[in-house]
């Protein structure tokens, strides 16, 4: 039986998830969360007063049933389609981003290596400006040295 074989009044007494599952079995192809969301709340009359609780209620037991398989980037489809074999995460790729975003990002990265390579060459720029004077490491300790002996002195002057 199908939607459209459905009495307004069979409609208004099914469950919200009987309604989605009748829906993706009759247009047989995944579909966004939203947007059947929106179709099953039409055909069961609900208030807009009600429609987020609703729609929780919705998510959530799609999750909870064992009929529904969440596809990715909110699409949802029934496990019925697709094999056994296939782990959830190969189903979880099913849908995929816009590339817009890709390329967005892609763009980023780029901006992101030309600072790099701009912070790199300060760097490169600094480290070759350092001068050298004609004494080594040990110059530190050698100072420190002659410290403490101006301390033992004073010292001694006491």
């Amino acid at each position: 039986m199908t939607i459209k074989e459905l009495s307004n009044d069979e409609i208004l007494e099914m469950s919200a998830v009987e309604i989605s599952y009748m829906m993706l079995k009759d247009k047989n192809n995944p579909a966004e969360f939203h947007t059947f969301f929106n179709d099953v709340a039409d055909l069961k009359k609900i208030p807009k007063s009600q429609l987020d609780d609703r729609r929780t209620k919705l998510f959530t037991t799609l999750n909870i049933d064992g009929r529904f398989v969440h596809l990715g980037n909110n699409h949802w489809g029934l496990k019925e389609w697709y094999p056994v074999d296939k782990s959830m995460e190969d189903l979880s790729n099913t849908f995929q981003a816009p590339e817009e975003e890709v390329e967005e990002d892609r763009e980023f990265e780029d901006i992101e290596d030309e600072l790099d390579e701009i912070a790199n060459e300060d760097d490169h720029d600094e480290d070759s400006d350092e001068e050298f004077d004609e004494y080594d490491d040990d110059d530190d300790q050698e100072s420190d040295e002659e410290d403490d002996e101006d301390y033992d002195e004073e010292d001694n002057k006491s």
